[in-house]
């Protein structure tokens, strides 16, 4: 149960998530020409100008970050929940 960051996708949505204790460092930055970099380190591209950033942010233990390629955008992790949360009656179950 070390320090994990795990990455994935399915060709629609690529994303990340932390191990619970969220001990693995995890920073993305997006760019003026849509590229996203996300790494468990800070400067791993070392020709990324600052002028070029436009979001930059850490994921935190029990966030997730997801990018939806259909929709071209970052979603929020308090958006994501939220809809998925209503995707079915969990609470009946």
């Amino acid at each position: 149960d070390g320090p994990a960051m795990m990455a994935f996708t399915d060709g629609r949505f690529v994303g990340a998530n932390l191990d619970r204790n969220g001990l693995r460092p995890c920073r993305y930055y997006v760019t003026k020409d849509d590229h996203v970099i996300l790494a468990s380190e800070v400067g791993v591209v070392d020709h990324l100008r600052e002028d070029q950033v436009v979001r930059k942010g850490r994921l935190e233990p029990g966030k997730m970050f997801l990018i939806d390629f259909e929709k071209g955008e970052l979603l929020d992790d308090v958006v994501l929940k939220k809809e998925v949360a209503g995707a079915a009656p969990y609470a009946e179950w």
